[in-house]
């Protein structure tokens, strides 16, 4: 029945739709969604899997040899008629039925898996699915929409379900500097995902940022963000830990509507200039600096920061920015306003030169600060900061870094 409902609605709302060519409208993204360019896609029309785009199995041997079974986390082991197109849509299938691998192991569970491996990579951009997970399945299903460099890690899981807990899993493993890997995961047990959902993944330099539906999930910063180009993989499955039961049903699909890339702007990957979120991230904070819903500029939200006053030590916000380009002059720009006897001012440092501060802004009501740095010749990133001078305080709104020049 499950399986029905879902080619069913596949018919309905997937089968000969053209995918927009931008993310125009999407008010999720850190840069406007009408800058983003579609650069791969599959709408999973016609009766047949896209070869020239995917490939059916996994692309190093497994523990099988055939590249048919993952690991002993996997109690599923993968075959070609688990993958269909119909209906306009992808379904990868998960059955209860004996196999065994050319090794002589005998496996009691079979699933679909296709891969981009061979065929498609993608550095940065948008990555987004519309899915139907069997939610009504039952415990032990374990479908997944992934990402893998060459290697392990990184690994980065824009949806994986496991139904024995009903939890849902997005995040990205790395690797720690001294050895094992540090996960960013965001999870929930709180499911009720049931017919089909958009999960998605907009990754740039130092960032990455989940969503579902087109809400926010987890928000991951810093230098350990992976920055190779990485492939996609599409699976059903059935995990080992925790097995289906009696009463899970078989077959059932995790069933795909379509998968898209749309291409990153090639912007500086300053984030939440507007200080829109309450949390500031990925602003470090110190001492009083918070982010407030009055004295704005736009939107709905400024910077505080407060001057030294007294005993009250100073306040500030600062944000490292990852991904500029080496002997490049950018400008770093915001705008301002102060409250008693505070000076405003912009600060850049740890970009290969000497740290540079803008001047002054003492005005009541807002006004524009700037200053312009280069990046040294081996300097792929910089620490930008906001921070009042005497007692007061200064608010900031609206600031952008963009590139100026590229230096000789």
């Amino acid at each position: 029945m499950f399986t029905q409902w879902v080619s069913l609605m596949a018919a309905v709302f997937g089968a000969g739709i053209e995918p927009p060519p931008t993310l125009a409208g999407a008010g999720f993204l850190t840069v406007p969604g009408e800058r983003w360019p579609l650069t791969w896609h599959d709408e999973f029309e016609g009766d047949a899997l896209d070869t020239s785009k995917w490939t059916i199995g996994l692309p190093w041997p497994g523990d099988d040899g055939e590249g048919r079974h993952h690991n002993t986390q996997y109690a599923s082991y993968i075959m070609d008629d688990d993958v269909a197109v119909r209906d306009g849509a992808l379904h990868l299938t998960t059955q209860r039925r004996d196999v065994t691998a050319a090794n002589g192991q005998a496996y009691h569970f079979t699933e679909g898996l296709i891969t981009t491996h061979s065929t498609f990579r993608s550095l940065f951009g948008y990555f987004e699915i519309r899915a139907a997970l069997p939610t009504d399945a039952g415990p032990g299903t374990w479908p997944a929409f992934w990402m893998l460099a060459d290697g392990w890690p990184p690994e980065m899981d824009v949806i994986e379900y496991w139904g024995s807990t009903n939890r849902i899993h997005q995040g990205t493993a790395t690797a720690k500097p001294d050895g094992g890997q540090r996960w960013d995961s965001y999870h929930t047990s709180d499911v009720s995902l049931t017919g089909w959902h958009t999960f998605g993944l907009e990754w740039g330099p130092g960032y990455q940022i989940y969503h579902i539906d087109g809400h926010i999930t987890n928000a991951i910063y810093g230098e350990h963000v992976p920055a190779v180009p990485h492939y996609l993989l599409l699976n059903s499955g059935i995990e080992t830990a925790r097995p289906p039961l009696p009463g899970t049903a078989f077959p059932n699909d995790f069933a795909v509507d379509y998968v898209r890339v749309y291409e990153r702007p090639d912007v500086p990957a300053l984030l939440n200039g507007g200080f829109e979120s309450p949390a500031l991230a990925p602003w470090g904070r110190w001492n009083s600096a918070a982010a407030v819903d009055y004295n704005q500029r736009s939107g709905r939200r400024a910077l505080r920061v407060d001057g030294r006053e007294g005993d009250d030590p100073a306040s500030s916000a600062q944000q490292t920015v990852y991904g500029l380009q080496p002997t490049t002059t950018y400008r770093l720009a915001a705008w301002a306003r102060v409250s008693g006897a505070a000076v405003a001012r912009l600060g850049v440092k740890d970009h290969g030169g000497d740290e540079t501060r803008s001047d002054g802004l003492a005005l009541t009501d807002y006004g524009e600060l700037s200053l312009k740095f280069t990046t040294g010749t081996n300097t792929t990133r910089a620490t930008v900061y906001c921070w009042a001078e005497g007692p007061g305080s200064a608010f900031f709104d609206d600031v952008a870094l963009e590139v100026c020049a590229q230096a000789h």
